[in-house]
């Protein structure tokens, strides 16, 4: 993607006059990956400084080495040309001046979310040497300022749960930057280690989040089943006829197979992904809380940790590999919530709930479905399939 595209939003806003309003940002700044998704603004010069801050951002390791390389022969050869410099427009200096709750001195660097409605900026605050202080989130649309704000809501509510103490970032501060756009600052994970195994330290954080606020009750009288109806509804304004005639069949599909079950509907974060993960000694820390949900399907964040990776990246998720995560994902139901049933059949049909969900967000979020969108591609295909898999896992 062209780093002129991830800033488009953002340039058809109105500058507003200056103010000295902190942080003031470097006019120039060097620019990691600008030819692709999510680039990462970083202070030009500074190589090890640079190198500090990739941890914070890039946990792949060859994709933190090849990083590592970019930016040492920038550093040797600044005037090759081999990262782009950006020089930031008045009205993004408007879009990113906000009050700092952090002492200095103390430095940043800047990851511009993926484009679209609900794109957002990560600023990380450091010291001068590249340690992490604090990470604001900044909408960079209006469409994404509510999503500030209940990532904000969250973030107060989950401060009074004394069993996820120490897994969730704490909440800074929060308010409006010059240009009137929704920000809110955190605690930084103590580590920035992540894993793609889904180990046991992630699943006793599950069960105190979900066991925080979980309600028995049948699907069909389920918070999970009235906002899969209305989300559906919505999509009325922007999908075909014929794509909202199937999603509504696999949707009562969904309850055909839950009839007479009985179960625990949880607080679920949303987007449970290694990318949203930090591991170290402790156990895990858990952020980005935007799509939260109480009364969410009870294995809704265990099928998106095991799902998402793969769809992310364009790979396909055979039934094989499908039937696979939902026995992955039965065996966890019974630890975590051992008081209910969790049939084969059962948890099949919350699988299909669940890529329902994505599915509906997604293209609620393009106005449109995006078969060219992978995730939607992927599980869009599961979802015409299934009775090949509900049937057989």
């Amino acid at each position: 993607m062209k780093l002129e595209e991830t800033m488009h939003p953002v340039l058809r806003q109105r500058a507003e006059p200056e103010r000295r309003v902190l942080p003031l940002w470097p006019e120039r700044w060097c620019v990691l990956f600008g030819d692709r998704q999510r680039p990462l603004w970083l202070p030009p010069g500074g190589y090890r400084f640079q190198v500090r801050c990739l941890r914070y951002f890039i946990s792949n390791p060859y994709k933190a080495l090849y990083a590592r390389v970019l930016l040492g022969v920038n550093a040797l050869a600044p005037g090759a040309g081999v990262l782009p410099e950006l020089r930031l427009p008045r009205a993004m200096r408007s879009l990113l001046s906000f009050e700092l709750p952090v002492s200095g001195p103390w430095r940043a660097a800047i990851q511009i979310g993926t484009a679209g409605p609900y794109q957002k900026a990560s600023v990380l605050l450091t010291s001068a040497q590249g340690e992490g202080l604090a990470l604001a989130k900044v909408a960079m649309t209006q469409s994404a300022d509510p999503m500030v704000r209940a990532e904000a809501k969250w973030l107060r509510e989950l401060a009074g749960l004394r069993p996820l103490a120490g897994q969730v970032p704490r909440l800074v501060t929060e308010g409006a930057t010059l240009s009137g756009r929704r920000y809110l600052v955190t605690t930084l994970a103590p580590g920035t280690g992540q894993s793609s195994a889904l180990t046991a330290a992630h699943a006793r954080f599950l069960e105190a989040l979900g066991r925080a606020r979980l309600d028995s009750q049948s699907f069909g009288s389920s918070p999970c089943f009235r906002y899969l109806d209305q989300t559906l509804a919505q999509l009325a304004a922007c999908a075909p006829r014929e794509a909202l005639t199937a999603l509504r069949e696999a949707l009562d599909d969904c309850v055909l197979h839950l009839a007479g079950w009985c179960g625990p509907f949880v607080i679920a974060q949303g987007d449970f992904a290694p990318w949203n993960i930090r591991v170290h000694r402790q156990g895990i820390f858990v952020f980005d809380w935007e799509y939260a949900r109480t009364g969410a399907n009870p294995l809704a964040d265990v099928f998106n940790f095991l799902l998402m990776p793969r769809a992310v990246s364009g790979r396909a998720i055979s039934i094989r590999f499908l039937a696979a995560a939902i026995r992955r994902a039965a065996a966890l139901a019974r630890q975590l919530y051992p008081e209910w049933s969790w049939r084969t059949r059962v948890v099949a049909a919350l699988a299909l709930a669940y890529l329902l969900e994505v599915i509906a967000h997604y293209c609620l979020a393009n106005q449109c479905v995006d078969q060219a969108d992978p995730v939607i591609r992927s599980y869009w295909r599961l979802m015409e399939e299934r009775s090949a898999w509900m049937g057989t896992t």
